[in-house]
């Protein structure tokens, strides 16, 4: 497939090379041409995607307000140790993200549209039986955890100044996540299980409709986020918004420098209105003799507490470099199902110096479950243990539009009783 599309553009770059010298013959035209085939060559295996050329029909469309990327993840992962199903499984994401200027489509200034379809296909090892709980692949989980295999999001930004922006919309938090420097990713380039790629709060669903006001100042950047507490996958969240309460979410993020290096600390605060299920009751649902009522709790609430500094970065390029990151958050524990969690890690890019565009990780994670939930549920002769684990990857940029991924973990499950073991692979391409 990328055969025939390249040898074509070599062949068009080749015959553009030789009209324009055609005056010169012999050996001249010769070396003219080889010069125009080996620029196309190395014009091909570095551009930012497969068949976005530069000046070619990308850059054209960027020009009129219109930024498209395509994108295609595959993946190949397994269970090789502990409980459960050790058949891998092959599973792929297309990943179609629109980004619209208004202004250059004839609007007005600092409108900005941002609109993603997802499309999963294949298997993956979610329910592999090995016993844990957070997902082991974030970017097959979802939106498939919500019972579809595609999604769209849709959002507006209104930008009034380089200091406050407004957004308004259906929102993919896995997006959002993927912007954190050193960890993020979601799920699509750097770690696969959800503890790291996209951390549970419990407060926070994977798609949300609502609002996010970002107020930049020189000590701190403040985000405030107003949504509708449930997954926006449910038509009846777009139907009927804020029906069942509302989340509101403060978080502030000050730029740290150590050592002359950048670094963030983040705080955030969330609460919401929904009324949640008391874990307390659930023996009463279950055993005999209990009533077969579940009582309600109005509300709940989550903090957290992160951070990520760079130990080394690259002087020419401020987004290579690599660093430790982390977090500890905690919650109410009822009727959020999450006592408290956290993180710890090493990662980034440009590990060597001779490939400064590959990235890497290591990190343990530990995630805390409600102790309310844990001991109703041992009172009914199901344990529900905490679960923690360690993940490591390596990400090999081959070209800019082109990345292989070699992934593995080691989870304590949650649910299980012997420890599980995944490996997996992962192949990017950025089409478009």
């Amino acid at each position: 497939m990328v055969g025939n599309g390249y040898v074509k553009l070599v062949w068009h770059v080749h015959k553009l090379c030789v009209l324009s010298t055609g005056l010169i013959f012999g050996s001249s035209l010769a070396v003219w041409s080889a010069r125009c085939v080996q620029a196309a060559e190395e014009s091909f295996w570095a551009q930012p995607s497969m068949i976005g050329a530069p000046s070619g029909l990308k850059d054209s469309l960027q020009e009129i307000g219109i930024d498209l990327s395509v994108t295609y993840t595959a993946f190949y992962q397994g269970l090789v140790g502990g409980e459960g199903d050790k058949d891998w499984e092959f599973g792929g994401k297309t990943d179609v993200i629109g980004n619209f200027s208004g202004e250059k489509l004839g609007l007005w200034k600092g409108l900005y549209i941002n609109a993603h379809a997802e499309f999963v296909n294949g298997g993956n090892v979610l329910n592999a039986g090995d016993g844990s709980i957070l997902p082991v692949n974030t970017a097959l989980a979802f939106p498939t955890l919500g019972g579809q295999d595609d999604d769209l999001s849709l959002f507006v930004t209104q930008v009034f100044s380089p200091s406050v922006s407004l957004s308004a919309g259906k929102f993919n938090m896995l997006d959002a996540a993927a912007k954190t420097p050193l960890i993020g990713g979601g799920g699509l380039t750097t770690f696969f299980n959800t503890a790291l790629a996209a951390p549970i709060s419990g407060v926070t669903p994977p798609y949300l409709l609502g609002g996010i006001l970002s107020y930049k100042t020189e000590p701190a950047i403040y985000t405030l986020m107003v949504y509708d507490p449930r997954n926006a996958q449910d038509e009846d969240v777009i139907k009927h918004p804020f029906e069942k309460g509302v989340t509101t979410s403060l978080s502030v993020t000050f730029p740290v420098t150590i050592g002359g290096k950048r670094g963030y600390q983040n705080f955030r605060g969330a609460y919401s209105t929904l009324d949640g299920t008391d874990f307390r009751d659930i023996p009463d649902l279950i055993l005999p003799g209990g009533d077969g009522e579940v009582g309600t709790i109005d509300g709940y609430w989550f903090a957290s507490y992160s951070f990520q500094q760079y130990l080394v970065e690259d002087s020419s390029n401020p987004k290579r470099g690599w660093g430790l990151f982390g977090q500890v958050a905690i919650s109410d524990g009822n009727p959020n199902p999450f006592g408290w969690s956290g993180f710890i890690g090493l990662g980034g890019t440009g590990l060597f110096a001779e490939r400064p565009d590959d990235g890497f990780g290591i990190a343990y994670f530990h995630q805390g479950f409600s102790e309310d939930l844990k001991q109703s549920l041992d009172e009914v002769n199901v344990e529900l243990k905490d679960e923690s684990g360690i993940e490591a990857y390596y990400n090999m940029a081959v070209t800019p539009w082109l990345n292989l991924t070699a992934d593995g973990q080691v989870i304590w499950p949650g649910d299980g009783d012997e420890t599980a073991y995944f490996l997996g692979l992962r192949a990017q391409l950025k089409a478009f």
